[in-house]
């Protein structure tokens, strides 16, 4: 933007090819004149996506509506700090808003539902709002509104600016929601203070998941099932771990992979027992555990209960420390597992980076108990623990 700044002829040197144009990315926008003075390539009779970003200190004249007839075309659309004008609310051709993030929105929340459910070609939408004022976030809805919607992420600064936007939106089977929660210098937005007040039932198309991810920092807890992913993220440095998991059931989740690398960054240091956390999972089958962590005291509630997680059969280890202790500790467990009416532990997986490998004679041992003992120097992590 800033050569058609200091040289507006620099805009001639385009003129001959916006017939062709089919993608267009601006940068570096400061006011609604820079896009003003852009308009001979935003009225491409051919565009089809269309990208827009400030350059961080834009100041927008928000009842100056530039782009009028101009995008009608569009089939991907970023505003990344640029407001929402008008114009864009009657697209109907969208099948991507990519990035609508501006958080001083001065948008009616109904006016953003009316385009979501309206635009019937949108199938994925990015969404970062706050509400510059609290009587914007009010819908006069009844009904949360339908829509063609595969993935939709939404990014909050506020837990009621959260509620009212997925409370009014409902999604269909199969569909992705994506929840990030920041506190931008306030107390971290917690993942529940964002469900708080909404039905389960209303998230019902998202539920069954079959494999959750957790990872600490930024806090992050994904879920995928055959019906639905559910992602819940917000950056916190100092809260104890797992003392917040989402209010939805996850009664039926079959595999859990933890991710512990940022434990280093938690005030102080802990790790907590996850299975006590995970005895509620009756169906659980893998669990996966990565990074540099203590696994001894990690795992201490299912040694010590070889009944835990009845359903747990894969156990794997992704650039752990693993002692010969902790082997002796999962070799009796193994044993002890064979004699319970617990899924029996048939295979283990132990991927090495720069962890502590276990001997080979502990690795023979655990083979007299665990079918499949499958032990690796990798690069990367396997694709498949099934």
């Amino acid at each position: 933007m800033h050569q058609i700044r200091e040289d507006p002829q620099f805009l001639d040197l385009l003129a001959p090819y916006t017939q062709n144009t089919e993608t267009l990315c601006i940068t570096r926008l400061f006011t609604v004149e820079d896009l003003v003075h852009t308009l001979p390539l935003l009225s491409a009779p051919n565009l089809r996506s269309l990208t827009l970003s400030d350059g961080g200190v834009g100041e927008w004249d928000r009842s100056i509506d530039p782009f009028e007839l101009s995008t009608r075309a569009l089939r991907y659309l970023s505003l990344d700090g640029i407001p929402f004008y008008p114009s864009f609310s009657s697209l109907r051709t969208l099948t991507e808003l990519a990035d609508l993030s501006d958080i001083r929105f001065n948008l009616h929340l109904d006016t953003l539902l009316d385009f979501l459910e309206e635009n019937r070609s949108l199938t994925r939408a990015n969404i970062c709002i706050r509400f510059t004022e609290p009587s914007l976030r009010n819908s006069r809805r009844r009904a949360a509104i339908g829509n063609q919607l595969r993935h939709l992420q939404i990014t909050c600064y506020d837990a009621v600016d959260g509620q009212a936007l997925i409370s009014n939106i409902s999604l269909s089977k199969g569909a992705e929601l994506a929840f990030h929660c920041w506190g931008d210098g306030a107390p971290d937005v917690r993942v529940n203070d964002v469900l708080l007040g909404i039905s389960t039932g209303h998230l019902s198309n998202l539920l069954s998941p079959t494999f959750m991810r957790y990872n600490i920092y930024p806090r992050e807890i994904l879920l995928l099932g055959p019906n639905g992913t559910a992602s819940f993220c917000g950056c916190c440095k100092t809260e104890i771990p797992f003392t917040e998991f989402p209010l939805l059931p996850l009664t039926n989740i079959r595999k859990f992979h933890l991710d512990t690398y940022a434990w280093g960054f938690l005030q102080p240091p802990s790790s907590p027992t996850v299975f006590h956390h995970l005895s509620s999972f009756p169906s659980l089958e893998t669990f996966a555990v990565e990074g540099n962590i203590h696994l001894s005291h990690l795992l201490s509630p299912l040694f010590s209960n070889p009944s835990s997680s009845p359903s747990l059969k894969i156990l794997a280890f992704l650039d752990c420390i693993i002692t010969e202790e902790f082997m002796e500790e999962l070799i009796r467990f193994a044993s002890n597992r064979k004699n319970t009416t617990s899924a029996w532990v048939h295979r283990v997986v132990i991927v090495h980076w720069e962890g502590k490998f276990p001997s080979i004679a502990s690795i023979h041992e655990l083979e007299e108990y665990v079918p499949v003992v499958d032990v690796r120097i990798a690069a990367e992590l396997p694709t498949d623990l099934t």
